[in-house]
């Protein structure tokens, strides 16, 4: 059941939309301010916000800025509620990263299109099916984002499956696809417990997952996550492969190898302005 975060200063209004949405079977929270949004958001994301425009203090406008800077939110959809319905006002609201625009007052059965339609989108276009995390394109983004300031540090983690192809075809891709989502919680662990909320955990498809962090947290999170996944994995091979270590296989020349049991693989790709500053300070002088 998909959970969308209300917010809009009007509470009548508020209690109008919600009881369309649960309705049409969907959860929802509220908010009545932008700052409520933030901190309702950071508690409990949800997967679509209704956000009116003209809000007490923080506007819309604002919030929509505020989600943009932050990786776990910004892949959520937004649809803008107001009263307003100039053309330069819907370009703000775009330019902010609102996805969608609804000028009140609006019909209850419009919303509910709009709102499918933004849910249509976020799970078939920019999250992947398999794991539930966000998908390619949602990938791009995140890094373009992150690494669009030289300034700023930051940490890509590329994150495959070792061995993962054999395992598949000794195997079948049914217990692969389980792998992979097992790949997939544990790495999302690993972020949580030693990450932040603006670290990225997104998977590109196959066994190829990206991890945007900064320099500071990449070994933490690399290590926690090959840690879980070695202690998980065997009990996805026969107690013969678990018990030996590796699986017997045939390949394309015909003769039998021997492949280890599937593990974590990383390749890691970071800029670290202050840890290049400190070095080119110690630098010898060069006359």
């Amino acid at each position: 059941m998909s959970k969308i975060l209300v917010v809009d200063d009007e509470p009548t209004i508020v209690e109008l939309i919600e009881e369309s949405l649960r309705m049409d079977g969907f959860e929802t929270s509220r908010a009545y301010s932008g700052e409520e949004a933030l901190e309702t958001l950071a508690k409990d994301p949800p997967d679509l916000v209704l956000l009116d425009l003209m809000l007490p203090g923080m506007d819309g406008y604002e919030v929509c800025r505020q989600m943009q800077k932050d990786v776990r939110l910004s892949q959520i959809p937004v649809i803008m509620l107001t009263a307003k319905s100039a053309v330069a006002d819907r370009v703000a609201g775009y330019q902010k990263g609102a996805d969608d625009y609804i000028t009140k007052p609006f019909d209850a059965e419009e919303l509910l299109v709009r709102v499918r339609a933004q849910l249509h989108h976020l799970y078939h276009e920019n999250t992947n099916e398999l794991t539930g995390l966000p998908g390619s394109a949602a990938v791009e983004n995140a890094i373009d984002r992150r690494t669009a300031s030289p300034d700023e540090p930051w940490s890509i983690v590329y994150v495959d499956i070792e061995n993962f192809t054999v395992y598949n075809e000794v195997y079948s891709y049914l217990e692969g696809d389980e792998m992979i989502k097992m790949a997939a919680q544990v790495i999302r662990e690993a972020v949580a417990q030693h990450g932040s909320p603006t670290d990225f955990v997104g998977h590109m498809g196959g066994d190829n997952f990206v991890v945007v962090t900064v320099p500071e947290r990449t070994a933490a999170l690399c290590q926690a996550a090959g840690a879980r996944f070695d202690a998980l994995v065997p009990d996805f091979y026969s107690p013969t492969d678990r018990n030996q270590g590796y699986v017997v296989s045939i390949n394309h020349e015909g003769s039998l190898v021997q492949t280890p049991l599937a593990r974590l693989s990383y390749d890691i790709v970071d800029n670290d302005p202050q840890a290049e500053a400190r070095t080119a300070a110690d630098a010898p002088a060069v006359h």
